[in-house]
Parts: structure tokens; C-alpha cells; sequence
């Protein structure tokens, strides 16, 4: 065990004239989910590597650093936006998983190390530490509690970071909070804490899901955990319950499903941003609509309904190529090729070369897929209460990257913002292919007859300082792939 002495300032006169300073002993575990990028001062982290949200400094407008340690990698979204009833809080969405070719062709945990779903929850002890009415479009971003979920699918052969084996896809429900203390500091302890578990066939996490309670049980999945198999076709439902916020996942190919409820009774915790201590708390999503602007306010990302392809996370070799970025770096076992899974910030490494899925070259992977549950379209599709099903299309899209956040070329008036960003050979994007009246939406080096590729990296749009630091947008766009009425 390992503790410190939390002290929360107290001041009573208006002016500040008159403070005192209570302190209180916490004693917390030596290791633990306390920070979720591994540099609390108070807690060593279970895992050396997790996929964590990328925020940046409300207060001083500028990218995000932990106990001194920029945290920021490059996550290329897109967002959905719609002014519907219950477009914020429960959604079905539609993913075909890759399939990898032989080896030694290039594999999916190369490119990307995972993609996620997401949405915007409560929580009254995140940024902007203010109350949070679950499902509601009163609250704002500027004054609301809000943490981020991700909705993480993890593909196979990345056996030190999240996945579960070198043969199967798994999945996780993240929720991270951000903890700034009465001093309106980042508290170092704490900083980033995370609640995580697997995707379960019956619902229990196989270990302690909070920040203060998580063991090694809570990363090491058991019979229970929905393992899935390359090439599956998924349905995904995020949707709000009493208890909670619900990840659910139906195999369509096997027809086996996980969920997981983010509850209090299912060991999910809020975090005190002063004392770090973990309370159980039942986590819901924050707004009703994901109209423009109900957004998380502390990450980098706009992001509300989002998806979002995580990239950068590996370089190939046993010691990457030995520059400072790659560590930590793995060897083996068995079939696992061996690399590293520091931040690629001088993009040097497979998510920033000519490595994606292209729909000609056979030695790599085949592309996530996402269309729409009923067919025709793409992206997902809200629940409406006239016919209590998910029929809702969002006729709103934004591209989004954050790559610029990661570029020390990058500079607050905007110059050195570039994609591809230096040292990289290429960079991904996102892409429609339309065929006989359907529409994918893919992610890769996509061009040709029946791709609409948006202009490639053209699509992220210029860096837009003024909303987050080194963000680029290409601002919201109508979805090109929705039916004609009835469709769905």
C-alpha cells in the first residue's frame, strides 16, 4: 500500500482573506487505475500501456501534460451530429471487424491499436466539476461534470497492451475522468482516472472496474469475456439504463453477445479530484441530443457520438528504432511480433506509412466497415419512443484529427500544423464506398470507381486553434448515405 496526505484549501471570506488548510491521510493501493496514463505520484499503473483520452489544459489552453509528460496521440475521428430526442444517450451502430493477412502481411494491431466507440457521460468530480443532469441538454459543457466513454475494440496479437490473444478480437468499456482540485490544478495523484472492463457474455467484470478497486483481475479476461473472431459482423447498442450507462455487442456472425453496465453495483467509481478517493457511482450519459456543441469539454476531440480510429501506438523490432518515443518494447511470445507501444510522435512507424488497407494489395488487413443497422446507410442510428426502435439516422458528420496536438512543429498561431504531419510517409483517412444502394464507411488508402474518399487527408480540414490546441477540422459536412425516406 502507498499513501499521502491529501489537503484541500478552505476559504471563508470573499476576498480570500481567510484560509485554512485540512488535510486528510489516503492510503491507496501501489498499483492501480488511478491515472490512467501511468504518472501518478501516488500509484504505479497495473498496465504499462493504455489507450487513454487525450485532453488539454482548459485553463492555459494548451496541450495536455501529466506530472510534467505531454500525453497527447493522434486519433482521427468522425462525429455525428443530430438534434433528435435521445441522439445523446442510446445508439445502435453497425461494424464489420478486419480480417488479417498471413504473416509476415501487415496486421491490424500495427496500424491501429484500437477503435472506439463514444459518448458523453456525467460525472460531477470531472472538469468542469459542476452538477450534471443524466440525459439532459441543460447541462453545458462549460459548467457540467463530464467524463468520456470509449467503447474499445481491441484487435488480436497485441497480448502487453489490451488484447486478449494473437487470435481474436475483445472489447472494453473505458470511462475517463479528468480531476483539476480546488486549486484549480491537475491533481498529480490522480489525474486521469479510468474505469475499465471487458465486454462480458454475463455482465460481471472479471475484476474491480474503478480507479481505486482495479487489480490485475480486472485486465486479465476469463471464460465469460466476449472474444470474437476476424471478419464478424457486430451490432453495437450504447444506451442509458436505471442502473447505468449499457455497451452491449451481438455477434451476428456467432451469434454470442457481451455487455457490461457502467453501475455503481457493478463496482464503477467517481473520483474525489481533491483526496483521489473512489466513490461507487452509476454512470450516465450526459446529454439528451448530440447536437453541435454538446460535447465533452476537456478532450481534444469535439466529441460526442463519435468514432474514432486510435493510431501510432506501435513500431515493429524488438527495440522499435531506438528513438525515445517508442518504449515500452515487447519480445514475444510465440507468434506475437515483437515492437514497442510508446506514442509515435515523430511518426515513423506502420500507422504513418502506406500499411493501411487499400482494397487491391493482399498482404494487409481488410478494413473496419461501419454501416447502418437497418441496412443502406452508414453511421448510427438513434432510438425513438414512436416506434421504440433504432430508426433515427444522424444527418450530420465531422471529420476530425488531433494530429497537429502531437506535432512539436505545431504552433498556437497555427503554422507547423500539417497533414501528413513531418516524418510521416502518409496519412489515413476515412472513406464511403457505395455499391447497388449500400454504403460502407472505411478507414485506410481508399480511392477509385465507387469511393468517395473526401479529398483523403484533405478531409481533416486546416488546424482550427481556437476550439482546442492542434485540432483539425474540416467542419461539419451532411451525411451522404442517408435513404430516401422509409429506408429505414
Amino acid at each position: 500500500m502507498s499513501g499521502y496526505r491529501a489537503c484541500v484549501l478552505l476559504c471563508v471570506a470573499p476576498l480570500l482573506l481567510l484560509c485554512s488548510s485540512i488535510c486528510e491521510a489516503q492510503t491507496f493501493a501501489a498499483q492501480g487505475n488511478l491515472d490512467c496514463n501511468g504518472y501518478s505520484k501516488a500509484q504505479r499503473p497495473l498496465r504499462a500501456y493504455l489507450p487513454c483520452t487525450d485532453f488539454y489544459s482548459t485553463a492555459w489552453g494548451q496541450r495536455g501534460y501529466d506530472n510534467g509528460h505531454y500525453i497527447g496521440h493522434d486519433e482521427p475521428s468522425i462525429g455525428f451530429v443530430s438534434t433528435a430526442h435521445h441522439s445523446g444517450n442510446s445508439v445502435q451502430w453497425d461494424v464489420t471487424l478486419t480480417v488479417d493477412p498471413p504473416l509476415p502481411g501487415i496486421q491490424s494491431f500495427e496500424t491501429f491499436v484500437t477503435f472506439w466507440f463514444a459518448m458523453a457521460l456525467c460525472d460531477t468530480n470531472s472538469v468542469p466539476n459542476g452538477p450534471c443532469i443524466p440525459d439532459s441538454d441543460e447541462n453545458t459543457p462549460s459548467s457540467a461534470g463530464s467524463a468520456f466513454m470509449e467503447l474499445q475494440l481491441y484487435p488480436p496479437g497485441f497480448e502487453t497492451g489490451i488484447s486478449c490473444d494473437t487470435k481474436h478480437w475483445c472489447a472494453a468499456l473505458n470511462i475517463d475522468s479528468l480531476e483539476v482540485n480546488s486549486s484549480n490544478q491537475l491533481n498529480p495523484n490522480c489525474t486521469e482516472p479510468v474505469n475499465f472492463s471487458y465486454i462480458q457474455r454475463n455482465g460481471v467484470p472479471t475484476g474491480p472496474p474503478g480507479p481505486n478497486t482495479a487489480t490485475n483481475a480486472t485486465f486479465n479476461p476469463n471464460a465469460q469475456t466476449l472474444l470474437m473472431n476476424q471478419g464478424d459482423h457486430l451490432r453495437i447498442t450504447i444506451t442509458d439504463t436505471p442502473a447505468g450507462l449499457l455497451t452491449r455487442i451481438d455477434d451476428l456472425t456467432t451469434g454470442q453477445s457481451g455487455f457490461m453496465v457502467a453501475s455503481g453495483a457493478n463496482g464503477f467509481q467517481n473520483t474525489d479530484p481533491n483526496t483521489c478517493a473512489g466513490t461507487n457511482y452509476d454512470f450516465h450519459p450526459e446529454y439528451d441530443t448530440a447536437k453541435f456543441g454538446n460535447f465533452v469539454p476537456w478532450a481534444v476531440l469535439q466529441a460526442n457520438i463519435n468514432f474514432s480510429m486510435e493510431l501510432g501506438h506501435f513500431e515493429p523490432g524488438p527495440n522499435g528504432d531506438n528513438d525515445s518515443d517508442d518504449a515500452p518494447c515487447f519480445t514475444g511470445p510465440g507468434d506475437l511480433i515483437p515492437g514497442c507501444l510508446g506514442a509515435d510522435t515523430d511518426f515513423d512507424g506502420p500507422s504513418y506509412r502506406f500499411d493501411w488497407p487499400d482494397g487491391v494489395s493482399r498482404n494487409r488487413a481488410t478494413p473496419v466497415a461501419i454501416r447502418s443497422v437497418r441496412g443502406g446507410g452508414i453511421g448510427p442510428l438513434s432510438w425513438s419512443e414512436g416506434d421504440s426502435s433504432f430508426d433515427q439516422p444522424f444527418p450530420i458528420m465531422q471529420f476530425e484529427a488531433t494530429i497537429s496536438d502531437s506535432e512539436t512543429t505545431c504552433q498556437p498561431n497555427g503554422v507547423g500544423c500539417l497533414v501528413p504531419p513531418q516524418g510521416a510517409r502518409f496519412y489515413p483517412f476515412y472513406a464511403l464506398q457505395q455499391s447497388r444502394g449500400s454504403c460502407a464507411l472505411l478507414f485506410g488508402d481508399y480511392s477509385g470507381p465507387g469511393i468517395n474518399n473526401f479529398g483523403g487527408d484533405a478531409q481533416y480540414g486546416p488546424s482550427n486553434l481556437p476550439w482546442f490546441f492542434g485540432q483539425n477540422s474540416g467542419g461539419p459536412v451532411a451525411n451522404p448515405c442517408i435513404p430516401e425516406s422509409g429506408a429505414y
